[in-house]
């Protein structure tokens, strides 16, 4: 990539973060309000509610890109510009990413933190070792996996699907900028019919995972034996080989869905 083309895609860049950035963009309120509260609960609960801060980014941050955009109806200007489309598709999905990457390893480092110096046991005392869901874990993996270990995997395992949301939002809005009709009334609303959906689903299956294993739900015998398949495969290399399998997966899929942006971009009339 000569230095021509990557002044280019950086133009392009700056143009799509001055767009976020131009006039009122609600989405962009909520996005950096979630992932504070979450990013603060992680201190003040249990770093695994970290975990939700990879998903509530890639799953607002699409439509917090194209909000202006579509409400300023912009969509067509980049058809006049000396660009290919190929340059906008590879500078948004490069922007995102890179964006994601950077957000979800800030996030990641703080709940380190959190993780080490655990200060949700200076708050609750002693009662805070029922409530450490990390601790209870490594506790029914029988020493085979430390607690920085399953924070790790779980941490992963979010960051992955969170990777795998936004670039297939990319893709979605690439062949079907209807799909985010991000207007100030209409396009929350319609990002919640899927995205939202599918944050839901994970947001509900780790809270009955939690609950199940303080036992606050009776499912405790019916989620042990999927537990234990799960922590047998998480015990090799203290949960890192199933965490860089998910991580690869995702790779894997951003890479699909970046060639398929590309090519139904290019055949879409503008």
């Amino acid at each position: 990539m000569d230095k021509n083309y990557q002044t280019k895609i950086l133009d392009l860049i700056r143009t799509d973060l001055i767009t976020i950035n131009g006039g009122k963009n609600n989405l962009k309120i909520v996005t950096i309000l979630m992932a504070l509260l979450f990013g603060g609960l992680g201190f003040l609960f249990s770093p695994l509610m970290g975990l939700y801060v990879p998903l509530v980014i890639s799953t607002f941050f699409v439509p917090m890109l194209f909000q202006n955009e579509m409400k300023y109806h912009s969509e067509k200007m980049f058809a006049i510009l000396p660009i290919e489309r190929k340059d906008l598709v590879r500078s948004r999905f490069i922007m995102s990413i890179v964006l994601y990457l950077v957000c979800a390893a800030v996030f990641y480092l703080l709940m380190l933190i959190s993780l080490k110096l655990k200060p949700y046991y200076m708050m609750y005392g002693e009662d805070a070792s029922n409530m450490d869901i990390i601790r209870l874990l490594a506790q029914n993996t029988d020493g085979s996996m430390t607690e920085l270990g399953i924070f790790n995997l779980l941490y992963f395992l979010a960051f992955s699907f969170g990777f795998m949301l936004i670039s297939g939002n990319l893709r979605k809005y690439f062949k079907d900028s209807k799909a985010f009709d991000a207007t100030l009334s209409g396009g929350l609303k319609k990002a919640k019919k899927r995205d939202y959906y599918y944050a839901f689903i994970v947001f509900a299956v780790i809270t009955v995972i939690v609950l199940g294993i303080t036992d606050v739900l009776p499912v405790r015998n019916a989620v042990v034996p999927f537990l234990q398949l799960f922590i047998q495969l998480a015990q090799i290399a203290n949960g890192f080989l199933l965490g860089a399998v998910f991580v690869t997966v995702a790779v894997f899929s951003t890479i699909y869905k970046y060639i398929c942006a590309m090519l139904e971009y290019d055949e879409k009339e503008l």
